[in-house]
C-alpha cells in the first residue's frame, strides 16, 4: 500500500515538475516574440529623395517621417535618429517608402558624381547594361581596365571588332571607386545568371556618341586587361562569318 501511494506522489510530482516547466518555456517563447515585435522608431522616405538632398532639408520639407517598424523588419543599418543624418546628403536617389540606411548617405564632398565617380579631365561616364557573361562572368569590378568588342551589321554582314580599348571602369551597379570611406572602395556587384547590373566607363568624350549608338544598335562583350598598361591589339579590320577561321 505504501508504495503505491509513494508512486503516486512521485508521478503527481514529475507531472507538476514538467507542467512548470512547459509554463516556463511558453512565457519564454511569448517574452520573445513579444520582443520580436516590439516597435522601433526609424526613418523613412516620405517622398521621392533626390540625390545630393542634404538630411536637413528632406526632414524640413517633410520628406523624411519616423514610423514605428517592428524590430525584426528593421533594415541593418537604419537611421534611428536624424542627427546621423542631417549634415549629410543622399548619395542616391531614394524612393517613398525606403528605410533610410546610412551608409547611403555621405558628405558634400561626395555628392552628385563629385567624388562618387572619379571622371578624368576630357572623359565623360557612360553607363552601358551588361549581363553576367558579357562583364567576364561579374569579375570586371570599378578600378579595372576594360576594352569593348562590338557585334553589328556592316558592309552587308555581321563583324565583331574592338570599340575601344583601355578604358577605366568607375563603376559596376551601385558600387563606385570612390576615395570615400562611405563607398567602401569597389568591390563586385552579385549577380545570378542573365541578371542585367550597369557598367560605368571613362570614355573619351569624342567617342561617347559611338559607344551610345553601339549600345543601342549592337552586342557589346567586355575584356578585362591584365593591367592598366597593357597594349592595344592592332586592328584588323573585324572578324566575319569569313574569316573567323582563317579563311582567305
Amino acid at each position: 500500500m505504501q508504495s503505491r501511494v509513494l508512486a503516486i506522489l512521485v508521478a503527481v510530482v514529475l507531472a507538476l515538475v514538467a507542467t512548470a516547466a512547459l509554463v516556463v518555456y511558453v512565457n519564454g517563447a511569448d517574452r520573445r516574440a513579444i520582443s520580436d515585435q516590439k516597435p522601433v522608431l526609424v526613418w523613412v522616405a516620405a517622398k521621392p529623395i533626390t540625390a545630393g538632398t542634404s538630411g536637413l532639408t528632406a526632414s524640413n520639407t517633410e520628406a523624411i517621417k519616423r514610423v514605428a517598424v517592428p524590430k525584426k523588419n528593421i533594415v541593418p543599418g537604419a537611421v534611428l535618429s536624424l542627427n546621423q543624418i542631417q549634415n549629410l546628403r543622399a548619395a542616391v536617389d531614394i524612393m517613398p517608402g525606403e528605410q533610410l540606411l546610412l551608409k547611403r548617405w555621405v558628405g558634400a564632398a561626395d555628392v552628385a558624381g563629385r567624388g562618387l565617380l572619379q571622371i578624368p579631365e576630357g572623359y565623360q561616364a557612360v553607363a552601358i547594361g551588361m549581363d553576367l557573361t558579357r562583364q567576364v562572368a561579374g569579375f570586371v569590378t570599378p578600378g579595372d581596365t576594360v576594352s569593348l568588342l562590338l557585334t553589328m551589321q556592316r558592309r552587308g554582314s555581321d563583324r565583331s571588332e574592338f570599340l575601344l580599348q583601355n578604358i577605366r571602369v568607375l563603376a559596376v551597379g551601385a558600387t563606385a571607386l570612390a576615395n570615400s570611406a562611405a563607398q567602401g572602395g569597389g568591390g563586385r556587384v552579385t549577380q545570378g545568371k542573365g541578371q542585367v547590373a550597369a557598367v560605368t566607363l571613362a570614355v573619351p568624350q569624342e567617342k561617347v556618341e559611338s559607344v551610345v549608338f553601339a549600345a543601342e544598335h549592337g552586342s557589346i562583350y567586355m575584356t578585362l586587361l591584365a593591367s592598366p598598361d597593357a597594349k592595344p591589339v592592332p586592328s584588323g579590320g573585324g572578324v566575319t562569318a569569313d574569316n573567323v577561321v582563317g579563311a582567305q
